[in-house]
């Protein structure tokens, strides 16, 4: 099986790379999530990814199956109600893929019990590779990303927890990995759409501008069901055109949906932002546990999930820099502690 996973994925990355313009430029994009950032060190307690993000051009000769697949589901092709909804203007559809390696850990609070104390998460870890099509037009942004991964000791959720404890925070190692969600192969849809508000607009040429968006979307897959609806504020010096999500958050890497038409010196941005998210969630594997495998030491996951999270960034020319905190309600039955961590994000373009 490992072989199969390792030429699926071979492939994938072989697609994203290939599809890509020959002189466009690359945008490298490094997050981090972690815990111990925010005091604590329990729950969702890190979460790491590195993406490459690139514009393509739909139609060309590098369009691949999977990209025409994932462009569907876009709804940018219009021509029915739901496409024409959520792509109402008429103007030209820009496209980026993206690729990306995802790694996220859960863990109790007590490190030293074998198994989770009652009310306390539960051990769980994955590890996946993301690609994603993301279609924009006008105030409008749709994306679908495919996710596969694996749950279990094939993610390696006790290593990378291990070594950062020992080699950077120095905190104690946890005990109870042996009873981590067992592996079992994820597959996951991941569909998201950002519109613009545009009756912000009027602070564009002010030297403190604000503007935007609001978002829906939702998952499917035996990773993680769900649906939600969220909006986004931002407000600040020369507010860059395009949104990079702060935090590890699957299926959504980066959207341009705010004016091109910024005021010609815009090397330096400053602002702050914040957002809410409210989830309706119907399977959560490192809460409910894998379908097709049993586990002792699987919660009943809560049917709603809201958070909050606010932050600040900076960008020079093609470097951009974020930091970012997020308060999460319970996400399971009987939960002592809601979540609540930190977030770092590292966005650099560059020709290569």
């Amino acid at each position: 099986m490992h072989l199969r996973i390792s030429l699926l994925v071979s492939s994938l990355i072989a697609s994203a790379l290939s599809a890509a313009e020959p002189h466009s430029p690359w945008q490298l994009i490094g997050q981090w999530d972690n815990d111990l950032l925010t005091g604590s060190d329990d729950g969702y307690t890190n979460g790491a990814r590195i993406a490459f993000v690139r514009p393509i051009t739909a139609g060309s000769e590098e369009y691949y199956f999977l990209q025409n697949t994932l462009n569907s589901l876009t709804g940018s092709e219009r021509g029915n109600r739901i496409s024409n909804f959520r792509f109402p203007d008429e103007g030209e559809v820009t496209f980026q893929y993206g690729v990306g390696l995802t790694q996220l850990m859960f863990t109790p609070e007590d490190s030293t019990a074998t198994t989770p104390p009652r009310g306390e998460r539960p051990y769980a870890s994955w590890l996946g590779l993301e690609v994603s099509l993301q279609a924009a037009a006008g105030d409008s942004a749709s994306s679908a990303t495919l996710s596969i991964g694996t749950t279990g000791k094939n993610s390696y959720g006790e290593e990378a927890q291990e070594w950062v404890h020992r080699n950077i925070s120095d905190s104690p190692l946890f005990q109870g990995w042996d009873s981590q969600a067992p592996g079992e192969l994820t597959i996951n849809l991941h569909l998201d759409h950002k519109q613009r508000l545009r009756f912000l607009d009027h602070t564009q040429n002010w030297p403190i501008q604000i503007d935007g968006f609001y978002e829906w979307g939702g998952a499917l897959g035996n990773f993680r069901s769900d649906a939600y609806l969220g909006a986004l504020l931002r407000i600040g010096h020369n507010l860059p055109e395009n949104y990079i999500t702060p935090r590890v958050q699957l299926g959504s890497f980066t959207a341009t949906i705010f004016d091109n038409e910024r005021p010609a010196n815009q090397d330096f941005a400053i602002y702050g932002y914040t957002g809410a998210r409210g989830y309706a969630v119907l399977h959560d594997i490192s809460l409910d546990g894998p379908l097709f495998r049993d586990w002792d030491e699987s919660v009943d996951s809560e049917p709603w999930v809201g958070e909050f999270s606010f932050g600040i960034a900076t960008r020079y020319k093609l470097v951009e820099v974020s930091l970012s905190h997020t308060l999460r309600s319970d996400e399971f039955k009987h939960q002592n502690n809601s979540s609540r961590y930190g977030s770092v994000l590292l966005r650099i373009g560059t020709q290569f």
